[in-house]
């Protein structure tokens, strides 16, 4: 009876083979792993985009609801109906902020209760102004000034805050808690992922062994799977290096999205964007706000560069996509490229290639790389440059957009003057302030002025409204230029506006209104070449602490000589007594 042996050729066969499946496998897991860190990335900016708009939906509740207030108080100082015009926008306004807000947040159960808190909140402090306006209209106007002087409204107000700033602290809160589980579920992606490339690794060093041992009589198939092992080990060079990346532009991404303004952001980049550009020389641009502009952020390298240029300078910013100079100068060149630059420049791989996010262009980075003799390499650095450049921009865009809404928040939209949010929490901290530097003698005092603009209905009934935002702009400008850094102006509500004056005595704050009126008193506007008359306004000015210790006892204060301004004639300032 005969007994066959197993073929050794076989067996090898099978084993190498068996090899080349694992490895492909571990190949396909890794792409998988940096697919889903990628998508992880993006859940997270998500996450961010979603607490910046229910922030923003807050800060437009609080922000109406202030409108309403002061539309209230105009009404009740006056006794004229005009002035509840803004009283119910604002009381409309909130109702359509509630809505966006709670369609925000539906998926949300744990914010069901905070926020019946803040509609109770608001359904108090709503009927209390409706109280008030109620009294006024019947006539009983002696009720509902001791309505006022009580301080329901206060407490009411205090509430709507209170629950406001619940809400904040619970989606701060819920957003922390998301970003740390991503991150956790990242971190542990990138464990494995390491794993992945170190299996990946042993195999291809198994996989090389067994082709070093293989007989001479195999040479030729040797040589085929020699150049298979190459290929291979170019595409797991290719696969750490990317993975290296992700996690380079993961902390970049971590770190822009916590950096305070664009500078800062710049500064960072300056540090970890040459690296990821595979470029000996280079330069990044950054479109300037409100202008047609780029201007240089840095440098690296030996190489000079333009300053600033205009966008459309430059084929890459009209285009919205990367963009090769040509190896001569010429029209079919960028124009921030040409003349000296060309000559100091002789290199025909110098590339433009923008930075966009959402649409937007926000800056354009400028190369100047070797030529690679291998056309396959130089496929794979273009898709690093261009990945990076995606993560960075949307890093800068979701800056942006996070600074537009801060700003959006304390800054009033048609005047550019901060809102009457910031003024409530500035002119407190002010306040609190003077209190301590009082007490070591060393403080000149506070001044408030209210401010009006006398006759300004009569301006929206002769021009329209577009001439009336135009007369707001135009006071608003004037207050801007006569304030100290340290002074807060602000848009108080409609036609009205207050600045607070820190560290002044009184007569240098009687002195500073008197600039201020007389500033707005020489304005000349026109519209459509035709003169709209000069404008006056009537200011009341309270001082600390002659006049109050606290921020409602100046405004009172402020405001009984703001209206004996405007009963004595208007166009004058008036110390309150």
């Amino acid at each position: 009876m005969l007994h066959t042996s197993p073929d050794p050729n076989r067996r090898h066969t099978s084993l190498t083979s068996a090899i080349w499946i694992l490895l492909i496998a571990a190949i396909f897991a890794t792409a998988v792993l940096t697919q889903r860190s990628l998508s992880r990335l993006a859940d997270s900016r998500e996450v961010i985009t979603h607490s910046l708009f229910i922030n923003k939906a807050l800060n437009d509740m609080m922000s109406q609801m202030l409108d309403a207030e002061t539309g209230q108080r105009g009404f009740l100082l006056s006794g004229r109906a005009p002035y509840l015009q803004p009283y119910y926008t604002a009381l409309a306004q909130v109702r359509q902020s509630r809505a966006a807000l709670g369609s925000a947040l539906s998926q949300d159960s744990s914010a069901l209760a905070p926020l019946d808190v803040l509609d109770k909140a608001i359904a108090a402090k709503l009927q209390d102004l409706d109280h008030a306006v109620s009294l006024k209209s019947e006539g009983r106007s002696d009720e509902a000034v001791l309505l006022i002087l009580t301080d329901s409204g206060n407490q009411t107000m205090n509430a709507v805050r209170l629950a406001v700033r619940s809400l904040e602290s619970d989606q701060v809160r819920r957003t922390n808690l998301l970003q740390a589980e991503i991150e956790k579920e990242i971190r542990n992606y990138y464990l494995v992922l390491g794993v992945s490339i170190l299996v990946n690794l042993i195999l291809l060093v198994g996989l090389v062994q067994r082709f070093r041992n293989a007989s001479v009589q195999r040479d030729a198939a040797q040589q085929v799977v020699d150049e298979r092992n190459v290929e291979l080990s170019r595409l797991l060079a290719a696969a750490a290096t990317r993975n290296a990346q992700v996690q380079g532009l993961s902390e970049l991404s971590r770190f822009l999205q916590s950096c305070a303004d664009i500078e800062e952001a710049a500064g960072l980049l300056k540090q970890h964007l040459p690296p990821l550009m595979w470029a000996a020389s280079g330069s990044l641009y950054l479109a300037v706000a409100e202008q047609d502009t780029l201007r240089q952020a840095f440098t690296w390298g030996d190489k000079s560069f333009i300053e600033y240029f205009e966008s459309n300078e430059c084929w890459a910013a009209r285009l919205r996509q990367p963009f090769r100079q040509p190896f001569e100068t010429g029209s079919a060149s960028c124009a921030h490229l040409q003349s000296a630059y060309a000559i100091a420049h002789n290199n025909n791989n110098i590339q433009c290639l923008p930075l966009l996010a959402y649409g937007e262009l926000l800056g354009i980075v400028v190369l100047e790389a070797d030529v690679l003799s291998d056309p396959q390499e130089g496929l794979e650095i273009e898709g690093s440059r261009r990945f990076a450049l995606e993560q960075v921009g949307l890093s800068i865009g979701n800056l942006k957009l996070r600074e537009s809404l801060r700003q959006a928040s304390i800054r009033d939209v048609l005047t550019g003057l901060y809102n009457r949010r910031f003024f409530d929490e500035s002119s407190q901290r002010e306040m609190m302030r003077a209190l301590r530097q009082q007490t070591k003698g060393d403080y000149a005092g506070l001044a408030l002025m209210m401010i009006d603009i006398d006759h300004f209905k009569r301006f929206n009934d002769q021009h329209g409204h577009e001439v009336g935002d135009q007369v707001l702009r135009e006071v608003a400008q004037v207050l801007q230029s006569q304030t100290r850094g340290s002074d807060v102006a602000a848009r108080f509500g409609g036609e009205e506006f207050t600045i607070v004056l820190a560290d002044i005595t009184e007569q240098l704050a009687l002195e500073r209104a008197e600039l201020v009126r007389q500033g707005v008193e020489q304005l000349v506007l026109r519209t459509s070449g035709k003169d709209i008359g000069t404008i006056t306004i009537s200011i009341g000015l309270a001082q600390f602490p002659a006049h109050g210790t606290t921020v409602e006892a100046l405004l009172l204060a402020a405001d009984k000589a703001l209206y004996e301004a405007k009963s004595s004639g208007r166009n004058r300032v008036v110390v309150a007594t």
